[in-house]
């Protein structure tokens, strides 16, 4: 399934919502950019103080540009790998996504990458629950989460079970309480993400790490609002010094574990990290890579996966 068409018709149901003086479906979506566009693109992000007129999409609309709003199987949690398949679902080779939201906000960007490799791309993910094997602290019980070791295990024997060809690891690293709610080590989290990878590589199935993106301190798209000509009062340095993030300890791991590690950052920051990228909002809320903004990055998603997803 393609977003772009699904975009749309979400879009204009937005529009008329919101009582939009033109429809979001209207306007010509970017197609999928390439690594010289992309680059670019971000690279005079940092200039960017005004708003765009063509925002993609309508700020009023940037908050609900989260993968789930188009996926919406994929929304809340996908438990076990028959819920939530995209491709070609009649595919006889299975890509797996496997994380947190930081796998799940990914998913615009690798749907069509699988569709079009004819792959099947299952989803696998619960929303604050990491892949790399840590136990995480859940305010809901002020406890080590159980819940999301259990789920952990029981993805990576479903995961096994079902001997995919690839399993992408991605997930928030930013400020993640352990056990005891105090900030994971950052060797921690590597031996962690190490145990993980252990688990799925095999002689039939690769694994690959997506590294994670840098946070924002301030609320996305509530900031731009509050700026409309002053955007980069919203942006952040890259890396953001007032966040504690596992990006070398992830890199370390994968390399440790001899699979292939794929760096976003080039793709969203410079030396900052500017909220909007060309024409777009590239951010839905401080921690999370717009849909809109994921899908424009398909194409160089392929391109760092080239020879992992498709042939």
């Amino acid at each position: 399934m393609r977003l772009r068409p699904v975009l749309a018709v979400l879009a204009a149901t937005c529009a008329a919502a919101l009582g939009a003086s033109s429809a979001f479906a209207t306007v010509n979506l970017p197609k999928p950019g390439s690594a010289s566009q992309v680059s670019a693109l971000v690279a005079a992000s940092s200039q960017i103080q005004q708003l765009p007129r063509n925002l993609l999409p309508p700020l009023g609309q940037a908050a609900q540009d989260s993968p789930g709003a188009y996926y919406s199987v994929a929304s809340r949690l996908c438990v076990g790998v028959t819920k939530c398949v995209f491709g070609d679902r009649k595919s006889k080779t299975t890509v797996v996504l496997f994380g947190d939201s930081h796998a799940q906000m990914w998913l615009p960007a690798l749907v069509p990458v699988a569709a079009s490799a004819g792959d099947r791309l299952v989803l696998v993910w619960m929303p604050g629950c990491p892949d790399t094997t840590i136990t995480v602290w859940s305010i809901q019980t002020h406890s080590g989460s159980r819940a999301c070791d259990n789920f952990r295990a029981s993805s990576i024997a479903a995961i096994r079970s079902l001997a995919p060809k690839v399993v992408l690891l991605a997930d928030r690293t930013s400020d993640i309480p352990d056990a005891h709610n105090k900030l994971t080590a950052n060797a921690a989290w590597q031996a962690g993400l190490e145990q993980t990878i252990a688990k799925l590589k095999s002689p039939k199935t690769a694994v690959a790490v997506i590294g994670d993106v840098t946070a924002f301190t301030t609320a996305l798209p509530e900031c731009l609002a509050a700026n409309p000509r002053a955007v980069q009062s919203c942006s952040v340095p890259n890396p953001n010094p007032r966040t504690h993030q596992h990006f070398a300890a992830e890199a370390a791991a994968a390399a440790a574990e001899g699979v292939p590690y794929v760096n976003p950052q080039p793709w969203l920051c410079t030396k900052v990290c500017s909220p909007v990228i060309g024409n777009m909002v590239a951010y839905f809320d401080k921690l999370h890579v717009a849909a809109t903004y994921a899908e424009y990055l398909s194409a160089v998603m392929a391109a760092a996966l080239k020879g992992i997803v498709g042939p």
